[in-house]
């Protein structure tokens, strides 16, 4: 299998996930630019967090114009893993392969810290080895991590199980304390209605070494590997 790490200007995660795949896996990694077009060979792609088109006069106007975007949005509909973490997710968000948008958090602020989140759905690629009882603690790094949706989108994806993960406290328990950026819902995560695209603001390739404080997005990416 070959994995890919999609790079948009202004990105950053790439080594960790590139880190995380190769040395614990040891999965082939590919990197690609947003110039490029082709994805052939490639299993599973990730876009990573960070800035996307960061310096650009209009980022979203960046990410619709990069080249990549064609052959990502057909990579999707062919059925592929597509996974965007962070501000990697706003661009499945900007790019409609994901229902709902990101906005700056409620604080205003950027936040850097740990939080606890909950599998709501624990059937898909990247929650079969999780518990939905269990909170399981990942870095967030975002200013815009405050998912949104309209009512009516929530309930489509209620009914879909289309809701990955949600904020909760270390007993698993949901509760707006500990919505660390305003998100609808506690929302924290989601994916497609194909459930092959998934988008989630916590960054589990932080969490897979013991040096990070917590192994919990081991789990993630076991459940990843488990599924192929």
């Amino acid at each position: 299998m070959t994995f890919g790490i999609l790079i948009f200007p202004g990105a950053h995660g790439d080594k960790e996930l590139k880190r995380v795949l190769e040395g614990v896996y040891g999965k082939k990694v590919k990197t690609i630019w947003n110039r490029e077009t082709d994805l052939s060979g490639i299993d599973v792609l990730f876009i990573p967090g960070g800035f996307p088109c960061k310096g650009s006069s209009s980022s979203n106007k960046c990410i619709e114009e990069s080249p990549v975007i064609d052959s990502m949005l057909e990579f999707a509909e062919r059925g592929k893993i597509l996974i965007g973490i962070g501000s990697g997710f706003r661009v499945l968000c900007e790019t409609g392969l994901v229902p709902g948008s990101l906005r700056m958090n409620k604080s205003q602020r950027f936040v850097c810290r740990s939080t606890f989140i909950k599998p709501d759905n624990e059937d898909t690629a990247v929650t079969r080895k999780l518990s939905n009882d269990k909170a399981y603690l990942i870095p967030i790094a975002t200013g815009y991590g405050r998912y949104a949706a309209k009512e009516e989108t929530l309930v489509r994806m209620r009914h879909g199980e289309q809701i990955l993960f949600r904020y909760c406290d270390e007993s698993a328990r949901i509760s707006e304390s500990v919505n660390v950026c305003g998100a609808v819902d506690n929302i924290a995560g989601v994916c497609n209605e194909k459930k092959n695209v998934f988008g989630m603001i916590p960054q589990p390739e932080r969490a897979v070494f013991p040096y990070g404080g917590s192994t919990d997005g081991k789990a993630i990416f076991d459940s990843l590997m488990e599924y192929f």
